[in-house]
């Protein structure tokens, strides 16, 4: 049983590039995006097709939230999630369409509550902006030049006519700074300007340590077509490099994504929860994780790896299986972690007791996961849960943070529910500067310009609008 208060293995061994081929490496990356009604599908067909997996039946999958003392064991196979992505960073997701089988809450006959619209490419880009990018200026030109991707993520044209946006100018090295800054979200490489860049960027976060990466981004960069047609003797030549080393670049742009916006649709999708979270009798919140019905896979014909002579077909069928095994269980962990955290943190929220979530960043999961921002993008994009407050992607549970006078964390919603009491409360119509006044007096450090900001978000007409609907409410 998966317990709440287990930490995910630590592993300080890297898995060295050779030792996984290019495909399998794709599609182990691919697998971690798999949504929940995708997994049983692709497991049955690895069973049918791998003869070193089995299914094995059985096991529990319900948990609640108050920590346990003990800890799990975890079974350790020769490649292991942690030198996985040690060494490549999840972000691509698999590109065979989603497709969700329909889930109906019982007693819940609300038809918005059983599909949802898939998040397109800008939306999911601009997600992250927004959790990323507190300063409201450098936020606006983020959202122009995500508005302006292609739909295979490129951004075109010259960056010059970002250089007005609304009331705000930008130098050209901010606009540099922000469009680096937008390459590093899920997926990796959108808003680069030429599938060089695009290759570069994904390498770089992907293969970080990487003893040749210099070269290698500098061969991309300079002599991409010579690399497309293996001239093996100018590059050889030119950057002092062997044969081996140039098919080495070959394998690692084979794992990389020329068009990362792709894989992203706007389709129509019905909804199944990763986990359905409860009240119990106790009053206390209980998590049910709703993956029963995917299969558990373990190694079979165990003896045939002790035999010497085994043929490279049956060795890469022996460490496919072992990937898919540890990479399943590493997705089902990780989400896990990060339901029961948001489950831990939002408590109130969940249970009625507040109309407002606490803060709780994409960066703060990232740190307490030990994996990258864009990891968790990938890992709750299209992903739900059912609670007693109804249907929520799990991006709904996250927030942006602002800070009040004692560095104590304070959340975005926090913070528009008490400029909407604010204003419920006013005798007369307060300005947005007199509502930062107040807030500030409270303990709350806010700029006028965001006051504004979030009351428009609320729908809140400004003061001298007020005046003229003074007993109107705003709910």
């Amino acid at each position: 049983m998966f317990k709440e208060n287990g930490n995910l293995p630590q592993h300080n061994q890297k898995l060295l590039l050779k030792q996984i081929p290019a495909n399998v490496l794709m599609q182990t990356i691919n697998l971690l995006g798999l949504p929940l009604a995708e997994l049983e599908t692709f497991i049955k067909n690895e069973v049918e097709e791998n003869p070193f997996l089995e299914i094995e039946e059985g096991r529990d999958n319900y948990i609640k939230i108050e920590p346990e003392s003990e800890e799990t064991e975890e079974k350790s196979d020769d490649y292991t999630i942690g030198e996985i992505t040690d060494t490549y960073e999840i972000s691509k997701v698999t590109e065979q369409e989603y497709k969700r089988k329909k889930f109906v809450p019982e007693g819940n006959s609300e038809p918005e509550s059983q599909f949802y619209k898939e998040e397109g490419l800008k939306e999911h880009l601009l997600f992250q902006a927004k959790l990323d990018i507190d300063d409201e200026r450098i936020f606006t030109l983020a959202s122009y030049i995500i508005s302006e991707l292609n739909e295979d993520g490129y951004l075109e044209g010259d960056i010059s006519k970002f250089k007005n946006i609304d009331k705000y100018e930008f130098t050209e090295e901010e606009i540099e700074e922000v469009i680096k800054r937008i390459q590093k979200y899920d997926p990796i490489g959108c808003a680069s300007r030429s599938i060089e860049e695009c290759l570069v960027t994904q390498m770089e976060i992907i293969y970080p340590e990487l003893h040749e990466i210099q070269t290698f981004k500098k061969i991309i960069l300079d002599d991409f077509q010579a690399l497309a047609n293996k001239d093996y003797k100018h590059l050889s030549k030119k950057y002092k490099i062997s044969e081996s080393e140039i098919e080495k670049l070959l394998e690692i742009i084979k794992t990389l994504d020329p068009k990362p916006g792709r894989n992203f649709s706007e389709n129509i999708s019905f909804i199944m929860p990763e986990a359905i979270i409860e009240k119990n009798e106790d009053g206390k919140l209980g998590i049910e994780y709703n993956d029963s019905f995917i299969p558990k896979l373990r190694l079979k014909y165990i003896d045939l790896v002790k035999t010497k002579e085994l043929s490279n077909e049956i060795k890469d069928k022996i460490n496919k299986a072992k990937i898919t095994i540890t990479v399943i269980e590493y997705r089902k962990e990780l989400l896990r972690k990060i339901i029961s955290k948001i489950v831990e943190i939002q408590k109130d929220f969940l249970l009625n007791k507040t109309n407002y979530l606490k803060p709780l960043t994409i960066k703060d999961l990232a740190d307490e996961m030990s994996v990258s921002i864009s990891t968790i993008s990938r890992a709750i994009k299209d992903k739900y849960i059912l609670t007693p407050r109804g249907i929520f992607p799990l991006k709904h549970f996250l927030t942006r943070s602002a800070y009040d006078l004692a560095d104590t964390k304070v959340s975005v919603d926090r913070i528009k529910e008490l400029i909407k009491e604010t204003i419920k409360n006013e005798k007369t119509p307060l300005p947005d500067q007199s509502i930062a006044k107040i807030l500030f007096n409270k303990g709350i450090k806010i700029s006028r310009r965001t006051v504004t900001k979030y009351r428009e978000e609320m729908g809140i007409p400004p003061a001298f609008q007020r005046k003229n609907n003074p007993h109107k409410l705003y709910s």
